[in-house]
Parts: structure tokens; sequence; C-alpha cells
């Protein structure tokens, strides 16, 4: 199977792909070396794909060995543009970006497309999985999950993200045991129950037209989901107007502004001419502190600077 989608004048690979932890989290892996994004597409409870997307000059290419049916082509077709948002447009941020000295990079690079997950499900159990821990118990997290209940491909050798049906039939406390997730646990049985019993309907939450403030509101009705995680899945869904505040952003913020009391109405006082990018123009920094920790984030391997992103000292 190939795949070929035309991509946006602002599109670049290496910057959608590697600007966002995500890229180091089950069912993707990332290849340092060849500069391509190795994941696994569940199609439905029965059927997962393993693909490989690359992005040579201006398409992004899927591959994939299976043999694989009409509908699921399309379902695949989908999930990537999703993934790697080729259906945004970010010009008007690196417009901003040309104009601010301490972002023009972000302009360069068409920084912005950060990384999402094949479905709306999957980003919200990987956030919810970011909550009150470590980036390296994160990725461990993820890792469990889809190893233990992924959706297998034809030929046994991948796992693609749980649906929500899978892991509505696993109990609380055999996700927490064998993921090792914690009290998060009953919050991602919860929200998959939900969605499988249809109490929870996610497309209404994708497809939501109203104002941040109105979305950040119905996220966080679902149990779990508190004012950062809220913000952190309303940017996945393509709004950038509120700032995701966690220990990560604190200790930047103190890191950076030494003299300043950390607030969060300073923070968005101080971002707030970015408006409507303002988690992008605060990401940019953040990112750029992590590359100049650790090097170039397209060099990262899963099980290096991968898994310990926010790590000191590296």
């Amino acid at each position: 199977m190939r795949i070929v989608m035309a991509t946006p004048m602002d599109f670049a690979f290496l910057s959608a792909v590697c600007t966002h932890g995500f890229f180091m989290l089950a069912p993707n892996h990332w290849d340092p070396r060849r500069q391509r994004l190795a994941t696994t597409i569940t199609i439905d409870d029965s059927t997962a794909v393993a693909v490989m997307i690359r992005a040579p000059d201006a398409m992004v290419i899927v591959r994939s060995d299976e043999p694989i049916r009409k509908d699921a082509r399309a379902m695949i077709r989908l999930a990537v543009r999703r993934m790697l948002r080729l259906d945004e447009d970010l010009s008007p941020f690196h417009s901003l970006c040309r104009q601010s000295p301490t972002h023009r990079p972000a302009g360069r690079i068409r920084f912005g497309r950060l990384l999402r997950s094949a479905t709306l499900f999957e980003d919200i159990v990987k956030v919810i999985c970011t909550c009150n821990v470590g980036w390296t118990h994160t990725v461990n997290m993820v890792d469990k999950l889809v190893e233990h209940w992924g959706i297998p491909t034809a030929d046994g050798t991948s796992r693609g993200f749980p649906t929500p049906q899978r892991l509505a039939g696993i109990p609380a406390p055999e996700l927490k045991s064998k993921a090792r997730l914690g009290y998060r646990a009953d919050f991602i049985h919860r929200l998959a129950r939900d969605i499988a019993e249809e109490r929870m309907d996610l497309s209404a939450i994708a497809n939501f037209t109203g104002p941040s403030e109105d979305l950040m509101r119905l996220l966080r009705e679902c149990k779990g989901i508190g004012p950062y995680a809220a913000a952190h899945i309303t940017m996945l869904l393509g709004r950038y107007d509120r700032l995701a505040v966690d220990t990560e952003m604190v200790r930047f913020f103190k890191e950076k502004h030494p003299r300043r009391k950390f607030a969060p109405a300073s923070v968005e006082k101080y971002y707030r001419h970015w408006q409507p990018y303002q988690f992008l123009a605060y990401w940019f920094e953040l990112w750029s502190d992590y590359v100049a920790r650790h090097g170039r984030s397209e060099q990262w391997s899963a099980q290096g600077i991968g898994k310990a992103i926010t790590a000191r000292g590296h």
C-alpha cells in the first residue's frame, strides 16, 4: 500500500513530528537515522495496520507492506492527516514569529504542527498519562497500554493503540496493575466506558465551534481532566489560545524569569500579545530549551533522550 498526500506550503515534516513528545509514545517509533516515523494505526477492534511515514519534497508518503482494504486505506489517510495536522493553516503564526527576534527561528522551521494521535481518544488518554508524573513514567504507561491491550496487526508484529471498547472491557484494577497507571486507571476506564456505551460523543468535542473557554469547560466535564489536561487537549484540537500550566511550565518560567514571581495570571499576561497562538509561542521556547540541553530532537532515540526529555543533567 502506498498513499501520497500533498502538503501545505507552511508544512515541514521534521518540525511537525519532532517538536512534541508524542513522537516518542507508543505506537509511534521515530527512526532518527532514516528520519521517518513508523506507527500502527488502529482501524477497529480487530484490525490494525503498521505504516511508515516520510515526507520527501512537498508530499507525505505513507507505506505499508500489508494488503489493505479500501475502507481501511481511507481511515489511514484520515489518521495521518490528523496526526500531521495537514488541514491547518499556521502561516499567520509564522508571520508573527518573523516579527519577533526571539521566535524568528520558529517561522523559519515552520514550527507549530505539534504531532498528535490518530484519534482524539488516544490523545486524551495520553494527556491523562502526563498528569502529575515524570515523562519517563508517561512513556512507560503508554508502552504498557499498547503492549497489553493494543490491537494487533495481521502478522502480530506490532500493535495499534487500544480502542475505547477494548479498554472499557478491562477492569480498572487490572489497568492499574499491568500498566502502572495509578489513580489514572479509574479515569481512563471511565472515559473508555462512557465512549463505548455512547454516553460521551467525541465527535461533538472534535467538531466544537464555540469559544475555547467553552471547549475547556466541556472537556472538564470528563472525570480526570483538570485545567492543565483540558488546555493540552484544546491545543491538540487546534486551539492555541490556552496555556497548559503544569510543573514543567513552572520550572521553565522560573528559570527563564528568575526575578518574576510565578503565577498563572502573570504567565497569561506575558504571552498575551501572541493571541491566538499563546500555546505555540510558549511551546517553542520550552522546546528550544530541550534542544539546547539534549541536541536536535530529530536525532533523539526512543530509549535514550526521548525517554527522559524533561530530565535535568543530560
